[in-house]
């Protein structure tokens, strides 16, 4: 189903397995929060993320019942697709246990290709849609949202921080951050210390424009070894999470093994066949330049580090960007 079939879904009940993925991780983390508020307390939810997913574990939760009734909810951030007997035994478990629940977000991961995402969710979404618990599990797919739909969870957003706000005011600080809806969808707390309707003056003073500083000026400081404290302080004060900046230290340095890959193998680089079309001959040069900068059991070290840092930060630790990017600017030769 999609994101409209989960609304009328969850007006009327709330289910027992929810599979969901997309294009959009922010659709992914909102509803997969909005199912567990309405499926049991926070404090009988039990969250496993990525590399800690252990399915003994999550097993041994939902294969018990409780003497009081309490709803045992299992929460599974993942970025691999899981194999079709573990997923069938956890539906059998929810079958045998009719108090629990499961959620299981699904992202793509960096080193997968869009193609190669979808395959794998199609044939993670077949095991919920002819399951043993039949309605009570689903699976939903995620697009990007609209301008217009992004508007309509921001006015959500303001409604519970109880911001007096105009419609056309939300579109201002959306725009202001290139139409992230992650991003907006935070920056709203920030008015939260305002005792008055928010003024445009108001957004220009508290709200800054995402890519105030930019993305490349960190690469920049992380290739010329010079102090990143700065940089990564200003991009977390200008609202772009730690988990923005990740995913683009990820796709960088993926295509820097690219580069990396093609050089070992041929030489010299070619950025049609390594990306699939031809940037500019500056950046060409820049990236195969930097890519052989790190060593080959760099790259390993390197991708290893960002599952520690998306795991941490999925877990709420905060502060741990300059940690992380510290250890990344030591890879590099």
């Amino acid at each position: 189903m999609y994101k409209k079939d989960l609304d009328t879904t969850l007006e009327k009940s709330c289910p027992r397995a929810s599979l969901l993925y997309g294009e959009s991780e922010f659709l992914i983390q909102y509803y997969s929060e909005k199912i567990a508020r309405k499926t049991t307390e926070m404090a009988n939810k039990t969250t496993f993320y990525y590399s800690d997913y252990d399915f003994g574990a999550v097993m041994d939760i939902l294969g018990q019942s409780s003497l009081f009734g309490d709803v045992a909810l299992v929460v599974l951030k993942l970025d691999k697709k899981l194999p079709k007997k573990e997923i069938e035994a956890m539906l059998k478990a929810l079958q045998t246990n009719q108090q629990n629940a499961l959620i299981i977000e699904f992202y793509r991961s960096e080193t997968k290709s869009n193609a190669e995402y979808a395959k794998d969710f199609r044939e993670f979404g077949a095991n919920f849609k002819h399951s043993c618990l039949g309605n009570a599990a689903i699976e939903v797919r995620f697009f990007a949202p609209n301008f217009y739909e992004s508007i309509s969870l921001l006015k959500e957003r303001a409604k519970a921080l109880n911001l007096a706000i105009e419609e056309r005011l939300l579109g201002v600080i959306l725009t202001m951050q290139n139409n992230h809806l992650g991003i907006a969808y935070n920056e709203l707390e920030k008015f939260c210390i305002l005792d008055a309707p928010i003024r445009l003056e108001d957004i220009q003073r508290l709200s800054y424009g995402l890519g105030s500083v930019g993305i490349d000026e960190l690469y920049g400081a992380i290739f010329d070894k010079k102090d990143i404290f700065e940089i990564c302080e200003k991009m977390l004060e200008d609202g772009l999470a730690e988990l923005d900046i990740l995913r683009e230290l990820e796709r960088y340095f993926y295509q820097l093994f690219l580069f990396f890959a093609y050089i070992k193998t041929y030489g010299s680089p070619n950025a049609k066949d390594i990306l699939g079309f031809a940037p500019p001959q500056a950046i060409v040069e820049k990236l195969a330049s930097r890519s052989i900068r790190i060593k080959e059991e760099g790259y390993r070290g390197i991708f290893e580090l960002f599952a520690k840092w998306r795991n941490a930060s999925m877990r709420g630790e905060k502060n741990t960007s300059l940690h992380f990017l510290m250890k990344l600017q030591a890879y590099i030769r």
